[in-house]
């Protein structure tokens, strides 16, 4: 199996940063040839990620650890963004009904939704006092 773990980005958790996180991702991309629809989804999922870890994670600013991996085997792209922040598992939300938020003009609430829709995969888990949720997504 040819997986290659790329250098952890750990990063304050303002929205600020998300274009370091942008950046960061566009190198890994480049190396392993993600573009297209694939990138732009990933991108879409990862800033919406990042954005609620931003805004609800801390009670002020905390840290933000991003994990990338990729399995040139089966061209599978593993993200996982990890925060100390309070403990709360997303997927445990309930889908919204969009029919209705657009009716309502409701704004926000849908970025794990979307995260759910793009990608493969969103896990969740809570590791020694650490949210962890790790997105999948096949690329070629």
């Amino acid at each position: 199996m040819a997986t290659k773990d790329f250098p952890e980005l750990s990063i304050d958790s303002s929205i600020e940063n998300f274009s370091v996180v942008k950046e960061w991702l566009q190198k890994i991309f480049e190396e392993i040839g993600c573009i297209g629809k694939a990138s732009k989804q990933i991108f879409i999922a990862v800033d919406e990620i990042y954005t609620n870890i931003s805004n609800y994670a801390y009670e002020d600013t905390g840290k933000i650890i991003i994990n990338c991996s990729y399995n040139s085997d089966n061209g599978l792209i593993e993200i996982s963004l990890s925060d100390y922040g309070y403990a709360y598992n997303p997927l445990n939300r309930p889908d919204p009904d969009i029919p209705q938020r657009i009716k309502e003009k409701t704004v926000g609430g849908l970025g794990i939704f979307m995260a759910k829709k793009l990608m493969d995969s969103v896990e969740y888990s809570r590791v020694d006092n650490k949210n962890v949720l790790v997105l999948k997504k096949t690329i070629n």
